[in-house]
């Protein structure tokens, strides 16, 4: 597990900075949670919260830490946050998650309008522990992921697509950059048919397709989807062939470029 977590130390630095604001905080070394204020909600989505007018320099604090203020985009990276309850406080309004173990990341995403927090997708559990694959440019994801709960770690460069992912709750957590976005890309097809599988700072060139439930896909570059699944969370991802159909009856597209 230790040469895993030095390797995502090396990888996830490269989203450390001060402006812009890193997304991917140090997942696997530090506990954290990017915090996404008044978002852009996107046509199709479900959600009947509204969000408020304020996006940059909403200022909040988190537990016992030193308050933070969002960016220009209303996104804030809040570290070393304690485990348990983790409450957020705008001054007026506050608002709650749970915080399961050390070292994991956390997207949390909240309306703030007239002193009131509301959540409008359910926080983002990105877990660390368990079985910890880390694949190099060319891997097979789909050989990776063939057990539940399984997380990938997939370090920058290509890898090729075309492939199912049959299994449940798997993470793949791709390299990421600021200033350059995904760093890990899939040539080709992906196709989810497992529920609760999660999807972070990836770039696929083709198609991700999926009727599973819970699927959360977040800051990715996708150049089109079709997705029927209940439950579906997109975060911050990028269409990049301006096409995803997402006809499920339970479904919150925020932040997301490439549609409506």
């Amino acid at each position: 597990m230790k040469r895993v977590l030095d390797v995502l130390t090396v990888l996830l630095l490269a989203g450390c900075g001060s402006d812009p604001t890193p997304v991917t905080g140090r997942f696997g070394e530090v506990t954290s949670a990017v915090v996404v204020v008044n978002p852009v909600i996107n046509q199709g989505s479900t959600t009947t919260v509204a969000v408020g007018p304020d996006r940059s320099g909403v200022r909040f604090k988190a537990a016992d830490l030193d308050p933070v203020q969002t960016d220009s985009t209303g996104l804030a990276l809040v570290e070393e946050l304690p485990t348990g309850t983790v409450e957020l406080d705008f001054d007026p309004g506050t608002y709650s998650f749970q915080v399961f173990q050390e070292k994991e990341l956390y997207d949390v995403v909240v309306a703030y309008r007239d002193g009131t927090v509301q959540q409008i997708i359910p926080p983002v559990r990105y877990p660390i522990g368990g079985t910890v694959v880390e694949l190099e440019p060319g891997g097979d994801i789909a050989q990776a992921a063939a057990s539940d709960n399984t997380i990938i770690m997939l370090a920058p460069g290509t890898y090729p697509g075309n492939f199912e992912l049959r299994n449940a709750g798997v993470l793949i957590f791709g390299a990421w950059s600021p200033e350059e976005g995904p760093l890990s890309i899939i040539e080709g097809n992906v196709t989810v048919l497992g529920g609760s599988n999660r999807m972070r700072g990836v770039k696929i060139n083709g198609r991700l397709s999926s009727n599973a439930n819970n699927l959360s896909v977040s800051f990715s570059d996708i150049a089109s989807a079709t997705i029927s699944g209940n439950g579906v969370s997109l975060l911050r991802n990028r269409f990049t062939a301006g096409q995803a159909t997402v006809p499920s009856s339970n479904a919150v597209l925020v932040d997301n470029t490439g549609i409506p």
